[in-house]
């Protein structure tokens, strides 16, 4: 019920601009471009004509500018892009060389390092054995003397 009533009251106000509209902009000194100029030649005003030829001049001139502008930007757009891939590479390939070399360098240094350990341990198995020689005589040598020692006492 409430639509009803609303449709209706809308209605009435649109009813109320149509009959109102046309003296409202006579009023405002607002005048309508003619359906057909030839039809209604004295509200033709060749002013209004040259004024309107020239502002529709005047926004094609603006779309071709804005039409060139695109086709700059997107060839700015395509530089840059083609720049910052180039770039990406350069930086790409500068990093791949470099931790190439960071990793030679860091192999090298482990066999180097790899290389005194083993040194170091052979030069330690070297010396345990000469101190299991030493130690092996010395205690023969102890073992000998108890021995003897023992022996001569019986």
């Amino acid at each position: 019920m409430g639509d009803a009533q609303v449709k209706t009251e809308q209605m009435e106000i649109v009813d109320y601009v149509k009959n109102h509209f046309i003296e409202w902009m006579e009023e405002k000194h607002v005048f309508p471009f003619p359906q057909n100029a030839a039809q209604n030649k004295s509200s033709y005003d060749p002013l209004l004509m040259e004024r309107m030829v020239r502002v529709e001049e005047g926004i094609k001139h603006q779309n071709e500018n804005l039409e060139k502008m695109m086709i700059q930007s997107d060839k700015r757009f395509a530089e840059v892009n083609e720049n910052m891939n180039r770039r990406f590479e350069e930086v790409n390939e500068n990093m791949n060389r470099r931790f190439a070399e960071v990793n030679e360098t860091m192999d090298r240094r482990f066999t180097e390092v790899n290389e005194n350990m083993n040194g170091r341990f052979e030069f330690m198995d070297k010396r345990f054995n000469r101190l299991y020689l030493f130690l092996t005589g010395a205690f023969f040598a102890v073992l000998t003397g108890i021995v003897t020692l023992l022996i001569q006492s019986v």
